[in-house]
């Protein structure tokens, strides 16, 4: 059976294909389209993974939606409108949403958008009509599912945890209604013991701090993350503004999600890093608190976290140490981007029945050939000689010193970039994090993240069991190692964590190559892995994306394929 999986959120958007049970395609829109974030109806994503999964439409037996009511009716009537709603939200730019917004409350908003309302209950009839005006000819008379926001997220990650049993935590900002919701999960079976409602959101509220220390919200949450570890939450004498109530948290501030003028002006007191460590502890005990109470009603041992909320690495590092907590797992494209696959799963385990599995790797995008990377390589005007053992010269360029940007093999599917559209550096350097991400023109405050061979784990990361699985997709931190902090000190931040990839010669052969003979060369199983990107752009894609992003990015070497490159 093959399933098409689709989301059309207001950011995010994507496509995958489910192949008779089996993720063999993946893709976000924003690759494609060169827009960060970019959302609306996935058109050429949906292109894509048919293209790399060699299935014709008329082979697609089932569409699957990973939403029903996020976006509402009139975003999916008015594509145009969802995308003013998009810049509003994300870029801060005035619009007909911004207006809409100041007018309408947000619990109006809110309610808009819950299948389980008045108000949601009149839409879902006509939303699958809506949708269908969007799809490509040969898809519009596909049979379509559309599938709830968070049994959504929690069937991706369910199904590809490759645990029979276990507690799944949806968190995000909101979706059809809701911020937050725990299923419990067995032999196929998903049942909701737990939600908090849209208006009581963690995730909104992180976002509407990450707006007010001048970040962009929805976007930058993960530099309040490396931003806190810079300040001191016990200096900031106000009050966290959610409270347990009758068994769930409640935000108790009542003039909606946005931080008001009060609040503004209490936190005007604080330096912007005391304000980051005050929301990222404060949170960090909240949402701990909500898993430690669900894990110890229901005695789960394994548990599986999705949503955006759950990007946060040092928040899932903080469920693992819960005592009671045998297992975690963080489905690696945990924002609304894995919704695609989500929709997905959920059909096929009605259809067929669970069957677990691990999703042993995410590289699940577009890859190329030597020959299509030489074509944009003559274009470009650059020099380049071809190499036969490619791996070995990348390591040898590091140990000299060398910023090596790799593009190699299929895109990584989700927000992290694990091998193969990566920039690499030794992890010897601590002032790294200044200059290179001055070449790069990022303003990030956690240090960039390890690549780390599997076997070699236990030397550098401390309390790893139950937590290897979620390590290789760069999801968790631990604790490191004195050895660690010693030999890569780059990759360590000053709270004295890290957030590893752990490489495995099965998962990605040519990556795990290169840190080896890195390895081999300085007796050091770590080197540096950060996105490579152009600033404010998506992960690159194709050559000529990687060609662009490295002239761009003042980089040392790139390796393209079996081609290296040398910027003169």
């Amino acid at each position: 059976m093959n399933i098409l999986g689709i989301i059309d959120g207001q950011h995010d958007a994507g496509a995958c294909i489910l192949k008779d049970g089996k993720l063999i395609a993946a893709t976000a829109e924003e690759r494609i389209a060169r827009v960060k974030m970019k959302g609306g109806f996935p058109y050429k994503a949906i292109k894509d993974v048919l293209k790399i999964s060699n299935t014709r439409p008329k082979d697609i037996d089932i569409v699957v939606v990973g939403s029903q009511l996020t976006p509402p009716l009139f975003a999916r009537l008015f594509r145009g409108v969802q995308e003013t709603e998009r810049d509003v939200l994300i870029e801060k730019k005035k619009g007909f949403m911004d207006w809409l917004s100041n007018i309408v409350k947000y619990r109006l908003r809110l309610t808009v958008i819950n299948p389980e309302s008045f108000l949601g209950k009149i839409q879902l009839p006509f939303v699958k009509p809506a949708f269908r005006m969007n799809m490509p000819k040969e898809l519009k008379h596909k049979p379509l599912f559309m599938i709830n926001h968070h049994l959504s997220h929690v069937a991706a990650a369910y199904y590809n945890s490759g645990k029979e049993d276990a507690l799944v935590v949806s968190a995000d900002c909101w979706g059809d209604g809701l911020s937050l919701a725990v299923y419990t999960c067995r032999k196929g079976s998903m049942k909701r013991i737990y939600t908090i409602k849209a208006m009581d959101s963690f995730g909104h509220f992180y976002a509407a701090i990450t707006k007010y220390l001048g970040f962009k919200a929805f976007r930058h949450e993960g530099k309040i993350t490396g931003l806190s570890a810079h300040g001191n939450a016990k200096r900031v004498k106000i009050p966290f503004p959610f409270v347990k109530k009758k068994g769930s948290m409640i935000f108790n501030r009542k003039k909606g999600l946005d931080i008001d003028s009060d609040l503004k002006n209490k936190l005007k007191k604080y330096s912007r890093e005391d304000v980051a460590a005050w929301l990222q502890d404060n949170m960090l005990e909240g949402i701990r608190d909500v898993v430690a109470s669900v894990q110890k009603k229901t005695n789960m041992s394994d548990i599986v976290l999705v949503g955006g909320l759950f990007a946060n690495v040092r928040f899932n590092q903080a469920i693992h140490e819960i005592p009671g907590v045998k297992s975690i797992y963080i489905f690696p494209e945990m924002g609304d981007g894995g919704l695609s696959v989500g929709g997905a799963c959920y059909v096929q385990m009605q259809k067929k029945g669970y069957k677990p599995r691990r999703l042993e790797n995410v590289y699940l995008g577009r890859g190329y050939s030597n020959k299509e990377i030489e074509v944009d390589l003559k274009k470009s005007g650059l020099r380049y000689i071809r190499i036969k053992e490619i791996e070995k010269e990348i390591a040898r360029l590091i140990t000299e010193g060398k910023v090596v940007a790799r593009f190699n093999g299929r895109m990584e599917f989700g927000p992290r970039a694990l091998g193969n559209r990566t920039i690499m550096y030794h992890a010897k350097d601590p002032d790294v994090n200044n200059w290179l991400n001055t070449r790069l023109k990022r303003t990030e405050f956690m240090p960039f993240a390890p690549a780390t061979l599997y076997e070699e784990r236990e030397k550098c990361y401390k309390n790893l069991k139950g937590a290897e699985f979620a390590a290789k997709f760069m999801t968790i931190t631990f604790d490191c190692t004195d050895f660690m902090k010693k030999n890569s000190p780059a990759a360590v931040h000053i709270d004295g964590t890290a957030r590893p990839q752990l490489v495995t010669k099965e998962d990605n052969p040519s990556f795990y190559k290169v840190i080896e003979e890195y390895y081999r060369l300085t007796g050091i199983p770590t080197v540096i892995n950060t996105s490579f990107n152009i600033h404010e752009e998506p992960i690159v894609r194709s050559p000529a994306d990687a060609v662009r992003a490295f002239k761009d990015g003042h980089l040392d070497y790139l390796a393209i394929g079996d081609f290296l490159v040398e910027n003169k």
